[in-house]
Parts: C-alpha cells; sequence; structure tokens
C-alpha cells in the first residue's frame, strides 16, 4: 500500500525536526536516564522530544543548535511577563543577596505583606489570602478551606479541567495510576458550559456539597472558552444553593485582567475562593488562595517551607507592579487578531477547524463540530494537531499545549511571525489532505 501524503509530510517534517535540534535529541537520550518520563516530556504536541533552552529574552529564547523560538505558550502561563523581565531579574537579585531564603510564617519579610496588599488590592473578593508554592497546593487548600467551612463534602468539578495534582482532582486527561480507589467518592463530574448539570447536581445533592470548582476558561483541551455567561451562571447557581464558588485561575489568572477573570467578565459578585499561580510569581513559584476572610480564615494545615519565599515573593511583586491594564489590553487585541487570523486560513484552505479562546488565549480542533466541552474537543482529528506542532516546531513556532497565544512580552512582529508560521504549516497539510482526498476518489 502506498504512503499518504500526510503520512509523508509528518516523515519529512520529522526529518527537519531532528536536523535542526540535534543537540536537543542527544541531551533527551542523557536525561532518559535520569529522570522519569511523565516530568520528561510534558508536552502533547507531536515533537517526539523536547526542545532545550540555552538562553532566553522576552518573547523567544534560542536552543542547544542556536534555532530561535518564538515562546508560545509561556510555561503554562508561568512566563507570561517574558523571559529574563528585567525588572523581575532585578527584584531577585536584590532578594537574593539582601535577604536570601528560604522564608516562611516564622521570620517573614516586609515583601511578604506588600505582596498581599497588591494582590487583594488587585483582585475582586480577595480578604484574605493563604500561600502555595504551587497551583496543586493551592487547590488542596482550596478544598480543605470549602469543606471545613460548609460542612459538606461533595466537590463538582467540570470534566476535562485541570486543578492540579490533588487526588481526588485528577481528571479524565491525567494518569490514576497509584490513586486510592476512594479518591474520586466525593467528586460529581460535569461538563463543561453545562449550567443545567450543575443545577441539577446542587438539586438532587442538596445539603451535601461544599463547592463547584472551575476554571473560567478550560485550558488542557486547548482553551475553550464559556459559552451563555456560564461563570456567572455558576456564581448565580452557588450563591442560591449557599454552596461555595472556586474559580481556579492558576493557568488563566492574572492573564486577562488586573482583577482576573472576575474582572475580565464583569461577574455580579466575586467568587468565593480565587486560585492563582503560574503567572502569578514571574517565572519563580508562587500560588495563592485568595478570597472571603471567613472562608480563608478557617484553621485548615498549610504549612509549607517554601510557600512564603522571599525571593520568589520579590518576583511576584515586580511582576504585578509591570502588568498594567495597558498590558493585558494589548495581549488580548493580540490574541484576537490571532484567533481571527486563524479562522481566515482555515476557511481560505477548506480545513475544518475550530478556533476556541478568549483573551490572549487561543485553541485550534481539527472539527467540524463547535467544541464546548472535553468531550467534543475530543473528538477532533488529534492525529493533525501533532502534525501541525511539528510542523509549527519547524517554524519555529513554541508551541507545545493545546493552549496558547500572546503573552505581554509579544510583539507586532511576533505576532506576524506566529500567523506566518500557522500559514506555512497549515498550508503544507491542506495540500496533502487534498492529494489525500483526491487519490482516494480517483
Amino acid at each position: 500500500m502506498s504512503t499518504s501524503h500526510l503520512d509523508a509530510l509528518e516523515v519529512q517534517w520529522l526529518e527537519t525536526y531532528n536536523q535542526r535540534n540535534a543537540r536537543s535529541l542527544e541531551a533527551n537520550k542523557t536525561a532518559q536516564q535520569l529522570i522519569a518520563k511523565g516530568q520528561r516530556t510534558r508536552f502533547n504536541s507531536g515533537m517526539p522530544y523536547p526542545i532545550y533552552v540555552a538562553s532566553g529574552s522576552g518573547s523567544r529564547f534560542t536552543d542547544l543548535d542556536g534555532n530561535t523560538v518564538l515562546d508560545c505558550n509561556a510555561g503554562w502561563n508561568a512566563s507570561f511577563i517574558g523571559r529574563a523581565h528585567p525588572a523581575v531579574t532585578a527584584a531577585v537579585h536584590t532578594a537574593m543577596s539582601s535577604i536570601g531564603a528560604p522564608g516562611g510564617a516564622m521570620h517573614p519579610s516586609p515583601i511578604r505583606d506588600e505582596f498581599a496588599q497588591l494582590l487583594c488590592a488587585r483582585i475582586p473578593g480577595a480578604e484574605r489570602i493563604v500561600f502555595a508554592p504551587s497551583g496543586s497546593e493551592a487547590n488542596t487548600y482550596a478544598l480543605r478551606l470549602a469543606r471545613a467551612f460548609t460542612g459538606n463534602q461533595i466537590i463538582i468539578r467540570v470534566a476535562g479541567g485541570f486543578h492540579g495534582q490533588h487526588d481526588a482532582l485528577l481528571g479524565e486527561q491525567s494518569s490514576k495510576t497509584g490513586l486510592s480507589p476512594t479518591a474520586h467518592d466525593n467528586i460529581v463530574t460535569v461538563p463543561y458550559n453545562d449550567l443545567s448539570a450543575v443545577r441539577d447536581v446542587l438539586q438532587s445533592r442538596h445539603g451535601s456539597v461544599a463547592a463547584v470548582i472551575a476554571e473560567p476558561m478550560m485550558t488542557i483541551p486547548g482553551a475553550i472558552h464559556q459559552r451563555d455567561g456560564y461563570i456567572q451562571g455558576l456564581r448565580d447557581e452557588t450563591r442560591k444553593h449557599g454552596v461555595l464558588l472556586i474559580l481556579d485561575e492558576v493557568i488563566t489568572g492574572c492573564r486577562f485582567a488586573v482583577g482576573g477573570a472576575t474582572e475580565y467578565y464583569g461577574l455580579s459578585a466575586a467568587p468565593d475562593l480565587i486560585v492563582m499561580g503560574k503567572m502569578l510569581g514571574g517565572g519563580l513559584p508562587v500560588a495563592v488562595v485568595a478570597g472571603r476572610a471567613d472562608i480563608v480564615e478557617q484553621p485548615i494545615s498549610a504549612s509549607n517551607t517554601h510557600a512564603q519565599n522571599p525571593v520568589a515573593l520579590a518576583a511576584a511583586v515586580a511582576t504585578m507592579k509591570a502588568t498594567t491594564p495597558a498590558v493585558f489590553a494589548d495581549a488580548a487585541a493580540k490574541g484576537e487578531k490571532l484567533r481571527q487570523r486563524l479562522r481566515e486560513i482555515a476557511e481560505r484552505l477548506g480545513f475544518s477547524l475550530a478556533v476556541t479562546g478568549d483573551g490572549p488565549c487561543a485553541g485550534v480542533h481539527f472539527s467540524s463540530e463547535e467544541i464546548v466541552d472535553y468531550a467534543s474537543a475530543e473528538r477532533a482529528d488529534h492525529r493533525l494537531w501533532r502534525l501541525m506542532c511539528l510542523g509549527l516546531a519547524n517554524q519555529g513556532l513554541g508551541l507545545t499545549s493545546r493552549t496558547f497565544g500572546p503573552t505581554a512580552a509579544w510583539t507586532d512582529e511576533d505576532l506576524n511571525t506566529a500567523i506566518g508560521g500557522f500559514e506555512v504549516t497549515l498550508s503544507a497539510m491542506a495540500k496533502a489532505h487534498q492529494l489525500d482526498h483526491e487519490r482516494a476518489t480517483a
């Protein structure tokens, strides 16, 4: 049987990738002998091994082979402000040389309290905060706070949502190996953008639900944005039933607006708890649970050696000061232009491509149906997605997860580079796809 044109294109692109990234390939071979696969290759694209970073600044980095790469994912939003930002770099240097690390509650630095003051002033509904070194721990604390405050046990989560490594919150896309068989006993899962499903659970489990936890935009399945005021609907329904709303903004937080998704979507009332991380530390590990004082003051166990690290918090303070409303507006405008151009390219090429996202975030799904939840995203053609990522890598675009788009460091030139990379890659795929179709119908 002859090879399809798409198969031949993949072979060609793999050969190009290996030629471009010979040193990364060698580095990965060494890493295979030292690092577990689950942490060695944390991406879901078509690249056979990761590209190693040698240096970076702003929106781009240089790999071991000297290739310049446009950062389209920014470490799941951890580097939204850009690599080696001068203000962040200076703040880290000052804190490390004058205070050192670690920090902690026993001997706190004033930088901790400055961070708390700035954050509570920015985020609607943030009356108190609890520190954590990562989003996983922060979401763990959020569940404890919700259950302690309400006295209830059930948590409603969204299918395909990602909330870190808490056993009870690991979703469909995560490995369940090693979990206790009872880990999900108090978890009820509902589809995203389906308010009636949430309403049904709240009614049928009345008096036993502690919280609903959701992302304002689903990120792991590919920038699936809310429809028909879904997040506001969650806020209304949880208030009606006396249930807490936990908005997980670990990946989206401080990416949409100064006040996060609450400000961006104009919610009538702030969520009870907001979990933030990633970009919050300007590339260093900082996460928090913010929310109502009476909830956050619940006496849960939340101790952690590195949760109040003064060096990381110095980076966080510098990041907050550098991310003004104009910065967010510019990134969102670039995101909208990127999504618009992707739709135009797909329409011109005759590709069934669903483009999703909001603010600076974009996602593409090779599907003819509207992508509104995890199930519809899973029905898309993942083989074409992986092939596209491989082609984009050869165009110098660093796209390693399904939610991508402009960061605060992107320039107009960067945006045009991204659009051009997608144009070249999708055009080649469309040509191969058409040739395969002509062969099949001949």
